[in-house]
């Protein structure tokens, strides 16, 4: 495999005020990239991804700008960036990138971009992955179903609220996929479903068609129980992933003892690294 994509070649436009976004022509009504940052001091907080209009996206962004601490729908990162206005006072600017590739690409290239920061910076953008502020309680979505079991709410100021836990880039990206210390990690042997018992901890894991240099699939969460659900589609007809696994397969893991954000970012990381390196996502990746 050879590396294919740079970080550095998403075209990112200049730098545009976020608020009005909605109404600003120089913000393009199509697909692609885009990052938010605090005007005072250029910190990048928040890196994501629009299939339909970055224009359109943005603006939805823009409820932080409300009185009140806005729900997560229609923007999960937006009581983040309002807790950081509370808070400090900030104003913010978006940078955006058209790509004309499918979604499954897209969402790879977010997690490049996202790698990126993290290289570069050590930590994940604020409002990625959940961020939270110390001293506030975000808000929860807004759905009908929330709103009818009474559980939905605005968030704000709360002594009780902590922050966001973090870990930094755990090794090289460009490492080969399928090794076993990809990413500096320590990986398990490469072993076929029927042949192994599968932890019930909590880690990173990794399909492959058996003998393959590719992956099909990356994921987080409970080994055991995420590997199975995975394995138990390729009996799902017309499921998107079906094919893929009902394949001869061969599983990896390694366990992990981080909290839901962390392991979202070492996710994130695996997803960059099989974009840079094998210049596709996973397979299987995104394909819900």
């Amino acid at each position: 495999m050879s590396v294919s994509f740079k970080p550095e070649s998403i075209g990112w436009s200049a730098w545009q005020p976020l608020a009005g976004s909605s109404r600003n022509s120089n913000v393009p009504s199509a697909p692609g990239l885009y990052r938010v940052r605090v005007v005072e001091t250029g910190e990048v907080v928040y890196i994501g991804q629009t299939g339909v209009s970055l224009r359109r996206r943005l603006g939805m962004l823009c409820t932080c700008y409300g009185d009140e601490m806005p729900y997560r729908d229609p923007h999960t990162a937006a009581p983040t960036l309002w807790a950081l206005r509370h808070r400090d006072g900030v104003e913010f600017e978006a940078s955006t990138a058209v790509l004309d590739g499918d979604k499954v690409d897209r969402l790879a290239l977010e997690a490049v971009a996202i790698s990126a920061h993290r290289i570069d910076h050590c930590r994940s953008p604020l409002a990625n992955f959940g961020g939270r502020i110390a001293g506030y309680r975000l808000s929860s979505a807004n759905n009908a179903a929330l709103v009818a079991a009474g559980r939905r709410f605005r968030g704000g100021p709360d002594a009780l609220g902590d922050g966001s836990d973090g870990v930094p880039v755990p090794g090289p990206l460009h490492g080969q996929v399928t090794a076993d210390d990809w990413l500096g990690l320590a990986w398990s042997a490469w072993a076929p479903p029927d042949a192994v018992e599968l932890p019930t901890g909590v880690g990173l894991y990794r399909i492959r068609r058996q003998d393959s240099r590719e992956l099909l699939y990356v994921g987080q969460g409970r080994i055991r129980g995420r590997i199975r659900s995975h394995l138990a589609k390729a009996a799902v007809e017309d499921h998107r992933q079906a094919l893929h696994f009902s394949m001869p397969l061969d599983l990896s893991w390694v366990e992990l003892e981080l909290s839901k954000r962390p392991l979202l970012e070492v996710e994130n990381d695996a997803i960059a690294s099989h974009r840079l390196v094998a210049g596709v996502a996973p397979l299987a990746q995104f394909l819900g």
